[in-house]
């Protein structure tokens, strides 16, 4: 633009310069036409370079913004319950897969901590000393005083807190539960049972599959409840008991041993 405004001042020089002498003088107008024309393009060709310079700026902070938002770990808004529930997945789990086998050993995998009905009249030991043939096995001991006339336990996954926290299984490869169970004098009745857990989480298995009431005899026998072709894609109920003060007015005394889904 300062080379364009000199040459101006050097048209309007020779302009003046002819007219003194009596010669033509150069048409100024159309070089001050030329001049304008010229530093529109100048300004035009700035303003371009200045935008694509923006331009560039913006991808840059827009490339840094999405950096930054990728290094951002995703969290989990408090409460947020997930659709489907993990389970440990069935191709880790080989059957036989107990609920109860002996006392203290690995491969025990449920525990009785879902007390239900009147809770003050159950007595549960773990590692009851029967007799030789099998030396260690839980005892139930019922006395029924309390109101409700009921109660039960439910043998769950550890942690499980009535469905409230996740800690299920998969169990897909069993198509029976089975177990062995007497009285101590014979004549005790109860009833067994496995999935039916429903809460934040819940069973796979719905509603709760029934041995249906047994009278127990004073000798071991081997009960099945079957499973072929129910969903067992999520444990956490692995086995429940039951009983009511009207089919055991005075109270049973029970034992269970090698509790399993295979």
């Amino acid at each position: 633009m300062k080379q364009n405004t000199i040459m101006v001042f050097i048209v309007l020089c020779i302009s003046l310069f002819a007219q003194s002498c009596g010669a033509p003088a150069p048409d100024v107008a159309a070089t001050v036409q030329v001049v304008r024309t010229q530093d529109a393009l100048v300004v035009e060709q700035t303003a371009v370079a200045l935008t694509q310079t923006a331009m560039e700026s913006e991808k840059i902070a827009l490339a840094a913004t999405q950096t930054a938002m990728a290094a951002v770990p995703t969290v989990e808004p408090a409460g947020a319950i997930p659709t489907e529930p993990p389970a440990q997945k069935s191709e880790d789990i080989t059957c036989p897969f107990y609920v109860y086998q002996d006392w203290g050993v690995e491969a025990n995998h449920f525990v009785p901590e879902g007390w239900m009905g009147d809770i003050s009249d159950i007595n549960l030991d773990e590692n009851y000393k029967l007799d030789p043939e099998r030396p260690n096995v839980m005892q139930i001991t019922y006395k029924p005083n309390g109101s409700e006339q009921w109660v039960g336990v439910y043998w769950w996954a550890p942690g499980n807190d009535w469905g409230n926290q996740d800690s299920g299984f998969d169990i897909s490869c069993a198509t029976n539960l089975t177990f062995w169970a007497r009285g101590e004098k014979g004549g005790e009745k109860a009833e067994f049972k496995v999935g039916g857990l429903a809460g934040v989480y819940s069973d796979s298995l719905q509603p709760a599959l029934s041995s249906g009431p047994i009278t127990l005899t004073n000798k071991w026998v081997q009960y099945t409840i079957a499973l072929s072709g129910e969903d067992l894609s999520h444990i956490m109920g692995g086995f429940v008991w039951v009983t009511k003060k009207p089919a055991n007015p005075n109270g049973a005394v029970i034992y269970i041993d090698d509790v399993r889904f295979e």
